[in-house]
């Protein structure tokens, strides 16, 4: 009994001593939380006295660690290749430094200059194939967009190509009609990337000024690094990249590749260069109409080059001609050529060249229509300033 009083005695006391022990951690803490609160209040006053947020939290933004430049000259052509056309000042800097490096590396080392120019061999072409791509997938554009202009827009201009009031008897008073139904034909045709600026706003300008920029900066590196392939700039080379992936004609070239081939290597007879080249700007036109390319007869060619060289003898501009050596008509100068089928015939003077006689003959109502005419092989022929071209279905006449 006396024991287990004793026990009780101890644990009372003990209990006390850790009460009397705690009680000035406990009296620290309270006059801590009620200074804290007072310093809080005191700020609340102060920030409704100075009319701002007494509730706002204040920032505790920390500036980002500048760019470094790295070391090596290494680093230092990576820098410039993954910053170079970045919009941040501070990237930026760091891409002049980075150049500056280089520069004050290399000196008169030419094997380091040797291997910057091969680290930089190409770069900015590729970067500007990849700013073109990025350019044609922002506007939108696209090879099957453009070529829904082209077929939607044929009919309209084989329409008015075709109408029979588009006449020569007026003086082709409705040539500004043809002009405007073919126009969205030549844009779309002649210069995609042209078109897709106007229509869809394509933009190579932007990105070609800065590729520009990038040129000038390795021509500081390396003296030779800022020229672009075979004398161009920036933004032509851009055009033409853009050119091939806005390719609109490779459908109906693809479709008359081997008329096309074989107008190329075929040789003989009166037939010249610019002859072929004649037959290559009238075979474009026509595909562009969706017309099927022609053939170059060379009996043909031989009776059209006659032609041409009778009427520059006696400067005299006609389809039958009494007393010419080759025959009065162009069936009778056909045949004795050695051409058994039927022949359409145009004539000209004033072309300069095969590129001018074509579209002379565009400007010329039913010119035109016979050149576009449901026709599968050609003859041409020139002298001077006089053209005479032979349409014919095809069927006799065989190329030799």
């Amino acid at each position: 009994m006396a024991r287990s009083r004793l026990i009780q005695f101890l644990q009372l006391a003990l209990a006390l001593v850790i009460l009397v022990a705690a009680a000035p951690a406990l009296s620290g803490q309270d006059d801590d939380d009620y200074i804290k609160e007072l310093r809080k209040k005191k700020a609340r006053e102060k920030a409704i006295a100075e009319g701002k947020d007494p509730d706002a939290v204040e920032p505790t933004s920390t500036e980002p660690a500048k760019p470094k430049l790295p070391p090596t000259a290494a680093g230092w052509v990576s820098t410039i290749q993954r910053k170079w056309d970045s919009d941040k000042a501070e990237e930026q800097q760091l891409v002049r430094e980075a150049v500056d490096a280089l520069k004050g590396a290399i000196g008169t080392d030419e094997e380091l200059a040797k291997k910057v120019a091969e680290d930089f061999e190409g770069f900015k072409e590729k970067e500007a194939e990849r700013a073109v791509e990025g350019a044609i997938s922002g506007s939108g554009v696209s090879v099957e967009r453009l070529r829904a202009v082209l077929e939607s827009n044929r009919p309209a201009a084989l329409k008015a190509i075709m109408d029979p009031a588009y006449t020569e008897a007026d003086g082709c008073k409705k040539q500004p009609e043809v002009d405007a139904a073919c126009a969205p034909l030549f844009g779309v045709w002649r210069d995609p990337v042209g078109y897709a600026a106007q229509h869809y706003g394509l933009d190579l300008k932007t990105p070609a000024d800065k590729l520009e920029k990038l040129a000038l900066l390795l021509g500081e590196i390396v003296p030779g690094l800022e020229k672009w392939p075979e004398g161009a700039t920036a933004e032509s080379l851009m055009r033409a990249r853009g050119a091939e992936k806005l390719n609109v004609k490779e459908k109906e070239y693809s479709a008359n590749s081997g008329i096309l081939a074989a107008n190329e290597k075929l040789e003989g007879g009166t037939l010249t260069e610019e002859d072929k080249r004649h037959v290559r700007v009238l075979n474009d036109y026509r595909m562009m109409l969706g017309k099927g390319a022609l053939s170059i007869n060379l009996t043909l060619c031989k009776a059209c080059t006659g032609h041409s060289k009778y009427m520059n003898k006696i400067k005299q501009l006609a389809h039958n001609i009494d007393g010419h050596p080759d025959g009065r008509t162009p069936q009778d100068r056909a045949k004795r050529a050695g051409f058994g089928g039927s022949v359409a015939e145009n004539c000209l003077v004033g072309a300069g060249d095969g590129d001018a006689a074509v579209w002379q003959w565009y400007n010329a109502a039913e010119h035109h229509r016979n050149m576009i005419g449901n026709h599968s092989i050609i003859g041409v022929g020139h002298d001077g300033l006089y053209w005479t071209q032979n349409f014919s279905g095809g069927a006799k006449g065989a190329r030799r």
